[in-house]
């Protein structure tokens, strides 16, 4: 065996433990470790039920978590693990992070849940971070690129999420997905916070791809900790059929 792929495997075998033993966020409710999915999913950042607070009942009412005080893996143990992707945009994540005041870790956490750290990703919110359009913060109408105007969009979004939120990043990272509160004032679901009917209703679909909503357990117990979410850690999902396509049995 060669000796970088001896060390590869090393790096691998550190970064499976370090997930085993991460410590488990002593201000989320419900919280697991290591992350389990499915009926009673769980994680270090805390349980499904607790970040989805309201969504089985009368609207989304976001749990409070400190953007600063998040369980998860160091930006270097990202990229010698499932954020390899992600490496090539280093410089933007550090540099919209440091602009916005945001620790690159967690947009770098983003862009892999958003498009696979795929800067070429399309559809109706392009790019590396699947930011809107309307947000873009260059001026123009598209931010897809340069890719640093796109990492930017996305921050900015995220940034001005936790500044109306108090910093709360459970608040903030479902905002990033379309999820809303009754507080705030979207007028939709009634006026009432989102719900789990809400994604794939004729309102729902009316306004572009369904919310997830395993969206916080596969962000916060998932990519923040290094588990491959759309790969080989599949199994840990949350409880919900989310394929984004209101289509074969999905509910978002």
């Amino acid at each position: 065996m060669h000796s970088s792929h001896r060390t590869i495997l090393a790096a691998k075998a550190l970064l499976l433990a370090n997930l085993a033993a991460a410590q488990t966020n002593p201000n989320a409710q419900g919280a697991c470790s290591p992350t389990t999915g499915g009926s009673g999913a769980c994680g270090p950042n805390g349980s499904q039920a607790w970040l989805n607070t309201g969504v089985q009942g009368n609207g989304w009412e976001p749990p409070f978590l400190d953007i600063n005080s998040l369980t998860h893996i160091s930006l270097d143990d990202y990229y010698n693990g499932v954020g390899q992707p992600c490496q090539q945009y280093d410089q933007y994540f550090k540099s919209s992070g440091s602009k916005y005041n945001i620790d690159p870790a967690i947009l770098a956490f983003i862009a892999m849940q958003e498009s696979s750290c795929n800067a070429d990703a399309g559809g109706s919110t392009p790019g590396l971070m699947q930011c809107d359009p309307s947000n873009c913060q260059n001026g123009q109408s598209s931010c897809q690129y340069p890719i640093q105007d796109n990492v930017d969009c996305g921050a900015w979004v995220l940034r001005s999420a936790l500044d109306n939120t108090g910093g709360n990043a459970v608040h903030a990272l479902g905002s990033y997905n379309g999820w809303f509160t009754a507080s705030d004032g979207t007028g939709l679901n009634g006026g009432k916070g989102l719900t789990e009917g809400y994604p794939c209703s004729s309102e729902g679909k009316a306004h572009g791809d369904p919310q997830n909503l395993n969206y916080l357990h596969e962000t916060l117990n998932g990519w923040f900790l290094g588990y491959d979410m759309y790969g080989s850690d599949a199994d840990l999902d949350g409880e919900y059929n989310c394929s984004q396509s209101c289509s074969n049995g999905s509910i978002c």
